[in-house]
C-alpha cells in the first residue's frame, strides 16, 4: 500500500470516530458547523512530501472560521484573500505535548497513532469547539481568558477580529489589553501604537512583527491600550 493511501485511510478512520463532522478532500479535512451555522470548525490533517515506507507523517491542525467575519475582514482590510479565521493552531500546542507534534503511521505505529490522535482531539479540541458553538459563549470566554483554553494553550491575538466584529468595543478592548499586558513583545506593540498616531495612511495588511496587523486593526477601530 502506498504512503498516500495509508495516510488517507488513517484520516478516514479518525473521522469515523468524530460525530457530526463532514468529510472533505478524501478525509484530509473535516468540517462541522456551529449552532447558528455561521461559525465552523475544521480539523486538517497535514502530511509530508518526504514520506516513505518507514515514516508516514500525520499532523493534525485545528481552525475555527466565521462566514460573516470573512466579509467583515474583506471590508476592513480590502484583502480579498481574507478567510474569516478566528483561531487556529497545531494540535501539539493545545495538548500536554506542548510542542509541534507529528505522528508516524508506518507499520506497527499505525493503530497507536490513530488512537492517540483521536483521544487528543476528543479530549482537548472538542472543548474548544464547544466554546465556539455559541458566539455569546465564545465572546465571554475570550474576554475573561483570552485564548488560554487549557493549561497548555498560549495567548494569541488572533480572535481580535472576531471580537471587533461581533462584540462591544469595550469587550474587544479588554481582550486587547489583557493580551498586551502578558505579551513578551509588549514594547513593540506600544511603539507601533505611537507610530500609527503619526501616519496619514495605514496599511492593514502589513506586519512588521507577528500579530502587528491585528494591532493595527485595533488602532484603526479606536481601541485604547491602557
Amino acid at each position: 500500500m502506498d504512503t498516500r493511501t495509508v495516510f488517507l485511510n488513517a484520516c478516514n478512520e479518525i473521522a469515523n470516530t468524530l460525530e457530526g463532522f463532514k468529510i472533505l478532500e478524501k478525509g484530509q479535512r473535516l468540517k462541522k458547523s456551529s449552532l447558528d451555522k455561521d461559525l465552523y470548525f475544521e480539523i486538517y490533517f497535514q502530511s509530508s512530501f518526504r514520506n516513505d515506507s518507514s515514516s508516514i507523517q500525520i499532523l493534525p491542525h485545528l481552525n475555527i472560521y466565521s462566514k460573516s467575519l470573512k466579509k467583515w475582514q474583506i471590508e476592513q482590510t480590502k484583502n480579498e484573500y481574507s478567510q474569516g479565521l478566528i483561531f487556529g493552531n497545531q494540535i501539539g500546542y493545545l495538548t500536554p505535548f506542548n510542542n509541534w507534534k507529528e505522528w508516524n503511521l508506518a507499520g506497527l505505529s499505525y493503530e497507536k497513532s490513530i488512537n492517540e490522535i483521536t483521544e487528543n482531539i476528543q479530549q482537548y479540541l472538542f472543548p474548544i469547539f464547544e466554546i465556539f458553538n455559541s458566539k455569546e459563549t465564545a465572546i465571554d470566554f475570550l474576554k475573561k481568558n483570552g485564548t488560554k483554553f487549557n493549561q497548555w494553550s498560549e495567548d494569541s491575538i488572533s480572535p481580535l477580529d472576531f471580537l471587533l466584529c461581533f462584540s462591544e468595543k469595550e469587550t474587544a478592548e479588554i481582550f486587547l489589553n489583557n493580551f498586551v499586558n502578558s505579551c513578551p513583545y509588549k514594547a513593540n506593540i506600544l511603539k507601533l501604537y505611537e507610530k500609527l498616531k503619526t501616519q496619514d495612511e495605514i496599511d492593514l495588511n502589513y506586519s512588521e512583527f507577528h500579530g502587528a496587523d491585528k494591532i493595527t486593526l485595533a488602532f484603526v477601530n479606536g481601541l485604547k491600550i491602557k
